[in-house]
């Protein structure tokens, strides 16, 4: 029995480390790739898991001088969990560059 509770526990850390560590991207893609999930590591420790670059919108990724405040503080925020990252700029060009 301390066996099978021991398993459990390990069980419940493992997920929580995962969960608190690992995140998936949704990738938005034309409609012959169509959408894709990339799963990466996050910089620090976050609840959520899933997702989306708030500077992408559809399948267009506008200048960064056009995002409002509250888009580009999201930008930012979706940067230092997926790039490790906060400046705008170069995150920017490191999603620019990992379009197809």
């Amino acid at each position: 029995m301390k066996s099978l509770l021991v398993k459990v526990v390990l069980c419940v850390v493992a997920t929580g480390a995962l969960w608190a560590f690992v995140g998936v991207e949704r990738i938005v893609g034309d409609h012959e790739v169509g959408v894709s999930w990339e799963p990466f590591i996050k910089h620090r420790m976050s609840l959520q898991v899933r997702f989306e670059n708030p500077a992408q919108k559809g399948l267009e990724l506008p200048p960064i001088d056009e995002l409002s405040a509250s888009e580009r503080a999201a930008f930012i925020e979706f940067c230092e969990l997926r790039f490790g990252d906060a400046d705008a700029t170069r995150c920017y060009a490191r999603v620019a560059d990992r379009r197809v």
